[in-house]
Parts: structure tokens; C-alpha cells; sequence
């Protein structure tokens, strides 16, 4: 009597599961829909208390459009000297050397205190450092 599965059988198909698995996760990493990093205050001291506004830019459309829809809003109680934080990737938003990631602090009557940028680096943390609003 023949056996209804041979060992090459089992090492093709435990093979083939393996490259798959291997692919689909390649695939999810490279898909991330969440950019997320670390804010700090220059100096290396509290972030004051403040409403902080996250959103993404792209440097290159030169119109009043350059601010992407995504936002994220977070409150600072002045007692944190890191925060960290996740905004949301647009799901028609390519990977671009011109995308950056901008974080606004302002006061509760809407005076800008600090403001920090960088550019957008995929499946890393990024940290961006609050630079204190000179008028």
C-alpha cells in the first residue's frame, strides 16, 4: 500500500507556507498606517502646558494645500519632559522624501509657544524637538 502523502510532499507544501508567511509580513511592514515617535522641549526641560496639534506636510505642493488632512491633537500638563505620540497615514500617501511631520504647541487662547518638524522616515520612530516661538 502506497502512503497518501510523501515527505516531499510535506517539505514542498511547509516550504511554500514559510516563503508566504515571510512575504505577508514584509508586506504589513512596509504598509504601516501609523507614524509614530517621541516629542521633547529643547533644552531638555518640561514641555510647558499647552494644546500640541500633529499633522503631516508635504514641502513640495507650493499652494495653500500643503497640510494633510490627517490630525492629531494632545494636551501637555507642563509636567512631562517627553510625550510621545501616533498620527495616522493617510491611506493615499506615499512614502516621499518631501513628507514631513510637524508638531505645533500653542496655548490654551491659540498663541504659538514652540514648534518642532522632521522629515518622515518609514518604520522608525521619530523624535521631534519643540523650538521655542519667537515673535
Amino acid at each position: 500500500m502506497k502512503p497518501l502523502i510523501n515527505r516531499s510532499a510535506v517539505f514542498l507544501t511547509a516550504g511554500l507556507l514559510v516563503a508566504g508567511t515571510g512575504a505577508i509580513s514584509k508586506t504589513t511592514e512596509a504598509q504601516a498606517s501609523d507614524i509614530r515617535g517621541t516629542l521633547t522641549f529643547a533644552g531638555d526641560t518640561e514641555i510647558p502646558k499647552g494644546q500640541i496639534k500633529i499633522y503631516i506636510e508635504d514641502t513640495a505642493i507650493k499652494e495653500s494645500t500643503r497640510e494633510l488632512t490627517t490630525q492629531t491633537h494632545l494636551k501637555s500638563s507642563g509636567k512631562s519632559k517627553a510625550i510621545d505620540f501616533s498620527v495616522t497615514r493617510p491611506a493615499n500617501v506615499q512614502a516621499s522624501p518631501t513628507l514631513r511631520i510637524i508638531a505645533q504647541l500653542q496655548r490654551p487662547d491659540g498663541w504659538l509657544l514652540a514648534q518642532g518638524s522632521t522629515k518622515i522616515k518609514s518604520g522608525k520612530l521619530l523624535d521631534i524637538v519643540f523650538y521655542k516661538t519667537m515673535y
